[in-house]
């Protein structure tokens, strides 16, 4: 397997197969400076996509956005290869994910990589508050994370209200 950044095939990748709305991806890409993306290749062929992000609350986080894999290349290592990828591109201290309750094949891939799960009514309402802004996970029931606790990464700055508001927020009212 090999990575390559890639924002437009990424994007290609993650709006065929990925189960909702791409246009928070595209904003992140277009509207945040420390995004990226990257492809998956595996014998010439674009197998899977992720993007993601940097933002600093207390400390310096790297939210894995958006996975997506092709079917016939699932349960092969892609994800995780993804995943490992993405953190040693970061070189954060902290890494995030959301996702959604039933989606047992994502909480188990980031459990397996040493992130722990925490549903969104587990954690205090301020700090809940800052990591749905930082993660855009308004849509999803779980927060993945690794290398943190929660509640003492979730600092409000002004990093984490611009990436909401330009990355989340104004997508969501279609602005």
């Amino acid at each position: 397997m090999e990575i390559i950044s890639d924002s437009a095939k990424a994007l290609e990748i993650i709006s065929i197969y990925y189960k909702g709305p791409v246009k928070y991806a595209r904003a992140v890409l277009e509207k945040w400076p420390g995004s990226g993306a990257v492809v998956v290749y595996m014998g010439g062929e674009a197998v899977g996509a992720e993007i993601f992000y940097a933002v600093e609350l207390a400390a310096a986080v790297c939210v894995h956005y958006y996975v997506a894999v092709v079917p016939e290349y699932r349960r092969r290592g892609v994800a995780s290869f993804l995943v490992k990828k993405v953190e040693e591109l970061c070189g954060a201290g902290v890494y995030m994910a959301t996702t959604t309750g039933d989606n047992a094949a994502a909480i188990r891939l980031f459990r397996r990589l040493g992130y722990v799960g925490y549903r969104w009514g587990e954690l205090p309402r301020g700090a809940r508050e800052v990591l749905l802004k930082a993660t855009c996970g308004y849509d999803d029931d779980v927060l993945l994370i690794k290398g943190g606790d929660p509640v003492a990464v979730a600092t409000h700055t002004q990093d984490v209200e611009r990436l909401w508001r330009e990355t989340c927020l104004k997508p969501f009212l279609n602005l």
